[in-house]
């Protein structure tokens, strides 16, 4: 299954045409937080999700001696565009050292440092093996029945890819929590027996005391686990193709280029955990 018979599912369709108000802004979206170590976070609507974006941060990019800190949509974007340029430069040249060290820093970024020793494990492989993924990947051309050759893949793994691919997203716990938040309130409002296939998207094990899983009681979303990397990379396709046709609306795509990463930060801010019925 690829793109265009992905979003042409009626169960997708439908998904679509009912979150798009929520895109727009035209239905709000209230959500409230606290966390211990990021305070208290509400929003009114989607894109406000995404205004108030929040990532504190400290990395020392490759060939940089001094620490690159911010928390600011603004300030992820600067370093993420960096570390891309240093991905995908390194993968022109043939440089497997300075890909691995662009690697290893995006997953610093992202605090999920467990991947720096697969990544070390892989050494010089890791350019060969991980641009061979991304092809595989690439929502342009992937199909989701052909990803069985994709690994490694995980949260941390999905971040490196987003920096390779264009219109790739990152799905990590957050992301994934307020995607399938989204899905299972479409499937309450609309009396679903259970989640449609092509919405059940995979969620990854939550970090912490927060628990990042949306499911209720009959609205159950599979579980994703280390050895989960087919079903891994069909959800973060999946979640591409839904973020890149839902960001078409304004007013995210009033911001180009960076509409999708915007409603994916959106995603990000909302699935610190599960939504409720507003």
């Amino acid at each position: 299954m690829k793109r265009a018979e992905y979003l042409n599912d009626p169960h997708v369709a439908s998904f679509i045409d009912w979150a798009a108000p929520l895109v727009t802004g035209r239905r709000p979206l209230r959500h409230t937080w606290h966390s211990p170590k990021w305070g208290e976070w509400s929003c009114k609507t989607l894109f406000d999700a995404f205004q108030t974006y929040d990532w504190q941060f400290s990395t020392t990019l490759p060939g940089h001696s001094i620490p690159c800190c911010g928390r600011t949509y603004a300030d992820t974007v600067r370093v993420l565009d960096e570390l891309s340029n240093q991905l995908q430069s390194s993968v022109e040249r043939g440089d497997s050292t300075g890909f691995l060290d662009a690697a290893i820093t995006v997953v610093r970024w992202g605090q999920v440092r467990q991947n720096i020793a697969s990544l070390q494990t892989l050494g010089d492989r890791a350019l060969a093996r991980l641009t061979a993924s991304a092809r595989l990947l690439n929502p342009d051309e992937a199909d989701l029945h052909r990803l069985s050759d994709v690994r490694p893949m995980n949260s941390g793994f999905s971040k490196i890819y987003s920096l390779l691919i264009d219109g790739f997203p990152i799905y990590d716990s957050r992301v994934a929590c307020g995607l399938g938040s989204l899905v299972r309130l479409f499937c309450e409002e609309t009396r679903c027996d259970g989640i449609p296939t092509q919405l059940a998207f995979g969620i990854p094990p939550s970090r912490g005391s927060v628990s990042r899983n949306p499911s209720s009681d009959h609205l159950v979303f599979p579980r994703l686990w280390s050895t989960s990397t087919r079903r891994y990379a069909e959800s973060n396709v999946r979640a591409a193709w839904l973020l890149d046709s839902l960001s078409a609306r304004p007013p995210f795509s009033e911001l180009g280029h960076e509409r999708q990463r915007a409603l994916q930060s959106a995603m990000f801010m909302i699935g610190y955990k599960p939504l409720t019925r507003s």
